[in-house]
């Protein structure tokens, strides 16, 4: 592995994870990683639109996806607009790209900071058709007893930020992000859990970790963190699938490693 996912590779059960970092060479990049214990989560693929180039969760089997709520399984999990980057573990990512539209609009420019900061201030409610309920996509999820952390992450050349919403003792919303100016060849990655693996699961706290990036490619940075996220024992593999989205002159490469695909 050409990639420093050190603390990655440590995490038995790491949820969904979010990297944003520059390659030596200085071009910025994101990646999301995702991980499931139950048969819905794992059954899921990510696949990429032409037009648009969002990368979105998908599933292989429907079947599966029925035992599940894809409400909470289904969502846009990477998306670029211009030389911007976002992602997100849930339907919250259409808050986060809405406040990229509004930054440019208000501030003639795009600041991640602003952008991850703004998209949480106000509640904002969409209806959950499986379990008859409106969900605030400003909160953590309703997945009771896990209650799993919304992540978020926005890079701009080389300015980043990550947000992350969870719940806390009182069974209220905290919340914070995190600001960060990337050198080449240094990341940060946030993650929805702290890496254990028990029920109820605990949430990721603290600063988000440290990477090191010595590949240039999207298809090597991808090849690392799908290693990293296999877990610390071949029983505890709970890897479903990775994506790496770079902005390159102005272009935007792309590559996604489905563990349906390869098997393991």
């Amino acid at each position: 592995m050409k990639d420093n996912f050190s603390a990655l590779e440590k995490m038995t059960y790491s949820g969904r994870g979010i990297v944003i970092g520059v390659t030596p060479s200085g071009n910025s990049f994101i990646g999301y990683s995702l991980t499931g214990r139950s048969p819905p989560s794992q059954a899921r693929i990510l696949v990429q639109e032409g037009r648009t180039k969002t990368i979105r969760t998908d599933v292989k089997d429907r079947k599966q996806l029925e035992e599940g709520n894809p409400a909470l399984l289904l969502y846009p999990a990477v998306v670029p607009f211009k030389e911007t980057l976002i992602a997100g573990n849930g339907a919250h990512i259409k808050l986060v790209y809405s406040a990229v539209i509004n930054s440019l609009k208000k501030l003639g420019c795009i600041d991640p900071t602003y952008v991850l900061e703004t998209a949480f201030k106000e509640p904002f409610f969409e209806y959950d058709k499986k379990e008859d309920r409106w969900i605030d996509l400003t909160m953590y999820e309703p997945d009771t007893p896990n209650n799993t952390p919304r992540i978020s992450a926005c890079v701009v050349g080389f300015h980043g930020a990550m947000h992350i919403v969870r719940r806390d003792e009182k069974g209220g919303k905290e919340q914070e992000s995190h600001r960060f100016y990337l050198r080449p060849g240094v990341g940060r990655m946030i993650t929805t859990y702290s890496g254990g693996n028990e029920t109820p699961l605990k949430p990721f706290t603290g600063r988000p970790l440290n990477v090191e990036i010595s590949s240039e490619s999207v298809e090597d940075i991808a090849e690392s963190l799908y290693t990293a996220i296999r877990g610390s024992s071949p029983e505890h593999n709970y890897r479903v699938a990775v994506a790496v989205m770079m902005v390159n002159k102005g272009n935007f490469e792309t590559k996604i490693i489905n563990r349906s695909d390869r098997g393991e």
